[in-house]
């Protein structure tokens, strides 16, 4: 797509109130000659559309450029609009950070845990990882998601190779379903290990009632 600042006829580096200043003379110039007669109505109608869209994204950059310079390292407030279920304030928060190491990859993860889209999860957990090895948050958060799902780990590394799963830090679970439970299990294990239970129960049954069956034959 054509550079926004270009359909502006400026660049980057220009101040914000001489962007807006040019956005409205050229807004009131295609406004104006959009409702003209034959091509030249059609010319103004499509430079308007794209004028429209160009200052859309200066606009969502200039956010995001105020959100990173205001944002302190301080990731206390990403994680409280996660917890009270504010999914798209704690997207904007990370959307606006420019410095995306570590802990922005496990925010980034706990979101889209939270939306379900548990390979992007996976994928951001893993980023995490690889920036910050040794982090035993980042690394239990990875088992977990991983024990969840089911899904083998690679070569006992804590690597996942396919998604799902939950997310647990230090300070609690997220969200109003935790994600373990009070005897240290968490869903797609507790559900494995009833499965299991169920099956036995079901087993042992099937042979105690075929000995007693036995027993009243003698």
């Amino acid at each position: 797509m054509k550079d926004p600042y270009k359909v502006l006829g400026l660049d980057r580096s220009s101040d914000p109130e001489l962007l807006q200043a040019k956005y409205n003379e050229l807004h009131d110039l295609y406004s104006e000659q959009r409702f003209k007669s034959g091509e030249e109505g059609n010319e103004g109608a499509r430079k308007l559309q794209e004028l429209e869209e160009a200052w859309d994204q200066i606009t969502a950059e200039m956010q995001r450029d105020t959100v990173s310079a205001s944002f302190d390292g301080d990731y206390g407030k990403v994680d409280d609009l996660i917890r009270r279920g504010m999914y798209n304030e704690a997207q904007d928060i990370l959307d606006g950070i420019q410095d995306r190491k570590g802990e922005w990859h496990y925010m980034q993860a706990i979101v889209f845990y939270k939306r379900e889209w548990l390979t992007d999860a996976k994928t951001q957990l893993e980023m995490a990882l690889r920036d910050d090895p040794t982090n035993s948050k980042y690394r239990s958060s990875l088992e977990k998601l991983n024990l969840a799902m089911g899904t083998p780990q690679n070569g006992g590394q804590g690597t996942v190779q396919n998604s799902g799963g939950a997310y647990n830090n230090n300070s609690g679970n997220y969200g109003q379903q935790p994600y373990n439970d009070h005897n240290g299990q968490y869903p797609g294990q507790q559900q494995a290990d009833m499965a299991n239970c169920l099956s036995s129960c079901c087993c042992a049954y099937c042979l105690t009632d075929c000995l007693c069956s036995a027993m009243r034959c003698c």
